[in-house]
């Protein structure tokens, strides 16, 4: 059995995983590792929580590849499990206010571009969103993330987070102008 593209070689690492391939789970981990960590740390704000969140996702989802429906993708089902370890943390920790320290770690972006100084503009204005997603009240950056990174509807985001679409909504429209008004100068 040979992978052709990206769905095909999930499927085929993760039927070997299931059969006890501890090397192919490794595979899925190296494949997926960056794209979780990058949008944990949206919702985090510290690159260190977001890369311990992520290894307990890995390790989390390993024990429940018994339950896995082999069919389904693979990257919605572990990122689901890293962002329910996120937002229990953000509720454990009770934090509803602006983190007081911002992490200073740049957030790598693949380069599709053959014309360095485009590459370069686009790596600093990411950096520049990350950052500004980063200082947005953490309720704010929350539903943001949600909405923006993970495509969640407002109905889901209510549901995950306990609260109305209308405060969904809310705090959706607050991000944007929050980060309107921090990004004006990209704009």
């Amino acid at each position: 059995m040979e992978a052709t593209d990206g769905a095909d070689k999930d499927r085929f690492l993760l039927v070997k995983a299931k059969d006890g391939d501890k090397s192919a789970y490794g595979k899925l981990v190296l494949i997926y590792q960056r794209r979780l960590v990058r949008q944990i740390f949206m919702m985090m704000g510290r690159i260190d929580t977001a890369e311990d969140i992520v290894q307990e996702a890995f390790v989390k989802g390993f024990f429940a590849l018994d339950s896995f429906e082999i069919n389904r993708p693979f990257y919605p089902w572990i990122i689901k499990i890293a962002r329910n370890l996120a937002l229990n943390l953000i509720k454990k920790e009770n934090k509803m206010s602006v983190f007081s320290e911002l992490d200073e770690t740049e957030i790598e972006v693949v380069d599709v571009s053959d014309n360095p100084l485009e590459t370069l503009i686009d790596k600093e204005n990411d950096r520049r969103l990350a950052l500004a997603v980063l200082a947005l009240p953490i309720a704010f950056r929350t539903v943001f993330v949600l909405r923006t990174v993970e495509k969640m509807s407002y109905e889901d985001i209510a549901k995950k987070l306990k609260i109305s679409v209308g405060t969904v909504n809310s705090r959706l429209s607050r991000a944007r102008e929050k980060l309107v008004e921090m990004l004006k100068d990209l704009l």
